[in-house]
């Protein structure tokens, strides 16, 4: 017993650090938290004002369903919505979904529910729903810093915050984030300053109240031969930079970036068109033909489509202005792909009579001519060209599924089927991977088109098997239960799993929860059940030991004055009590033996109290015994004395008042005094025992302060 309760001591610290454990390690001890998308993700709106914003998270507890709304940042940003299930029963901790959303500035909010009640909640603050648009060409495409840039005003302007202008690299960005469009903000991967730009997004934002998103890949210096050489996967060279170590780009740029964004970015924000802003280099130094830039222009944007799979509308500045000179070739050749049929290409602003001459007097904008080239362009993408254009949407996300291993101490995460290749965080390359340890795991997959996915992020939390759980009695919950312990037939054990908030609780015998009610003979254990659906090692177990009914008693009037209940068999207990009632009522008796000076119907039920092995004490009940009817006896004057005659010289004596120090005295017919004895108080039978007298017959007399009766009795042998 000592090693059970030590034992027991040790289990229930190891379960209290891990809760603790977990509710630190779990959102800090929040329910659910959203982990996609990102704070000032914006996704671009079909032509019917309305996008799908895919949503995951994580949950921490168990949970039935989660429901998710958007409310506008600010009056007249967008339309909320009502509350709607995303996603019912969720398996694995991780929650995934999708709500229809008009355009506008939202707070996207999330509620978790268990057992129909809301159990926890989540905010992302400043989600919206807008237009999207990749910058790119060269330098007044990409920008500088401190040639004036004005930041954008309204918080509904944003950029993507990842910076690719050093490292060159073709792969896939991070997990996108976002900022706010500062005046020295670089618009990833590659824009430098807000240049334009900002003031453009104001100016789009205010007109359609919606939120803007921008990605620039521009890359100064680059003429157009640049942009098809590296599409095609060959080394290009900067004309600016001949014979000298830069006079190669870095392996597959400028067009690298474009791709990557349109795989990657648009894929998950989608896109409302590509924005070309070059053709300066073209005309001086270059002097191309209108046929050679018109061909590779339509190139370009056709490789774009060939390598996504997709169809993104392009919007084509008019651009040739350069050390003085404009070329109508150039500005005629971006002419002709705007204008051919069914292109999905549009005239953007044509910019060779903005600022003349140029703020540093070659080719660049700066000053107050930024502000004229983000009202051109402005001007260009009107509405006319907002409901023509072909938006390309957000792609719905794969799904993850997330299982416990067999040893209960590992998952499983097993991605959607279809994709291309699946490329873990964790370095792992195959759709499904084994897991063991803490740490947030999330894969980029690849679309047949190559397009690019993000697998919605899984939370691992140390230690991914639960720690056993404890047991207490639900009357005691704050104590741990002792190991035996033992019910009456007609009764019941409460007991209760302790176990951390983030587990859920399933029983030896099925039950799922953190109570149950036990009333069979036998062994009781539980298991703690994780948000991964492992589970723990079973909990020390509940041995219940189930009482046999107590047998029902009947009963006997065994005198004027005295009904007796009487046991068919023996209760096996330490002592029996009784319940009396009468017409229903209990009565203040409680021995075998009840004094009754009423005329009712009388029933009575044993109370049997077991003593147990740890000292404690179970009291058990039997039924009530069938009604017996009770007729006052008026005829005797409150005095019975029986049996009379007796056969031995033991007579019973009762009175139906409880009389306090009541003198009994017996004489003999010639009034001798032959037994005398005072009783303190004469509340229910009395035996005297008058063997010592021989046979004939004798007066007995009961004194007591207002009660005076006296009865003959005979003694015959």
């Amino acid at each position: 017993m000592n090693n059970y309760y030590l034992r027991l001591k040790k289990l229930s610290l190891v379960g209290l650090l891990g809760i603790a454990l977990n509710a630190s390690g779990q959102g800090n001890g929040s329910v659910i938290k959203i982990t996609y998308p990102e704070s000032r993700a914006i996704f671009q709106r079909d032509v019917n004002n309305t996008s799908t914003i895919y949503l995951s998270g994580s949950y921490y507890q168990p949970i039935d369903s989660v429901q998710a709304r958007v409310q506008v940042e600010d009056s007249y940003q967008g339309f909320n919505t009502n509350w709607a299930t995303v996603q019912r029963n969720p398996q694995g901790s991780v929650f995934q979904g999708s709500l229809s959303v008009k355009g506008g500035w939202y707070r996207l909010e999330v509620r978790a529910f268990a057992n129909g009640a809301v159990v926890g909640s989540d905010v992302m603050r400043k989600i919206g729903v807008g237009e999207v648009f990749i910058i790119t060409g060269q330098s007044n495409a990409q920008g500088f810093q401190d040639f004036g840039a004005v930041g954008a005003t309204d918080d509904r302007v944003n950029c993507v915050t990842y910076d690719n202008s050093r490292a060159n690299a073709l792969t896939d960005p991070p997990a996108p984030t976002f900022q706010q469009l500062s005046a020295a903000s670089l618009i990833g991967p590659r824009g430098q300053s807000a240049w334009c730009w900002g003031m453009l997004g104001d100016l789009i934002a205010k007109q359609y109240q919606v939120p803007v998103l921008f990605i620039n890949t521009a890359w100064q210096g680059t003429v157009i031969k640049n942009w098809t050489e590296s599409a095609d996967g060959k080394v290009t060279k900067n004309i600016f930079a001949i014979g000298t170590p830069n006079e190669n780009f870095p392996v597959g740029m400028p067009y690298a970036n474009l791709l990557i964004a349109l795989r990657y970015y648009c894929s998950l924000q989608g896109l409302r068109a590509v924005l070309w802003q070059q053709g300066e280099n073209d005309n001086v130094p270059l002097h191309s033909t209108r046929k050679d830039y018109r061909e590779a222009m339509q190139y370009l944007v056709n490789k774009t489509r060939s390598d996504t799979k997709r169809y993104p509308a392009w919007v084509l500045a008019r651009s040739s202005y350069n050390l003085g000179q404009v070329s109508e070739e150039i500005t005629q050749a971006q002419n002709d792909v705007i204008n051919t049929y069914n292109n999905n290409v549009y005239p953007g602003p044509l910019t060779d009579n903005i600022q003349i001459p140029r703020y540093e007097g070659e080719v660049h904008f700066g000053g107050d001519g930024l502000k004229q080239l983000a009202q051109a362009w402005y001007e260009s993408l009107n509405p006319v060209f907002f409901a023509s254009s072909r938006p390309l949407l957000p792609l719905p996300p794969p799904t993850i599924s997330v299982t416990c291993g067999p040893d209960n101490n590992s998952l499983t995460l097993t991605l959607s089927e279809g994709y291309k290749s699946y490329d873990w965080k964790s370095g792992q390359k195959t759709r499904s991977i084994t897991v063991n340890k803490g740490g947030v795991y999330r894969a980029v997959l690849k679309g047949a088109d190559d397009n690019t996915f993000l697998s919605p992020a899984v939370e691992v939390v140390d230690p991914v098997q639960p720690t056993p759980p404890t047991i207490s009695l639900a009357k005691q919950p704050t104590q741990l239960a002792d190991p035996t312990q033992q019910v009456c037939a007609d009764s019941a054990l409460a007991l209760v799993g302790n176990t951390s908030a983030s587990n859920s609780l399933i029983w030896n015998t099925g039950t799922v929860g953190r109570a149950i009610t036990v009333a069979s003979p036998g062994g009781y254990s539980v298991q703690a059940v994780n948000t991964y659906g492992c589970r723990s090692a079973r909990s020390l177990g509940i041995n219940l030991t189930v009482r046999p009914k107590i047998p029902t008693p009947s009963i006997e009037q065994v005198g004027t004055y005295s009904l007796e209940a009487r046991l068919p068999a023996p209760s096996g207990a330490q002592t029996d009590e009784f319940d009396w009632r009468r017409a229903g009522e209990l009565i203040p008796e409680s021995g075998p033996v009840a004094k009754v000076v009423l005329d009712a119907n009388y029933s009575v039920r044993t109370k049997s109290t077991f003593v147990l092995e740890n000292g404690n004490r179970l009291t058990c009940y039997s039924d009530f015994s069938a009604p017996k009817p009770f007729d006052f006896d008026e005829s005797n004057g409150g005095l019975g004395i029986y049996p009379n005659p007796s056969k031995d010289g033991i007579v019973n004596i009762e009175t139906i008042e409880n009389l306090a120090n009541a003198e009994i005295e017996v004489f003999s017919l010639h009034g001798e005094l032959l037994y005398s004895d005072v009783v303190p108080v004469l509340n229910q039978r009395r035996s005297l025992n008058l063997n010592n007298l021989s046979q004939g017959e004798y007066i007995v007399r009961i004194r007591s302060a207002g009660f005076n009766v006296s009865r003959r009795i005979i003694i015959n042998r």
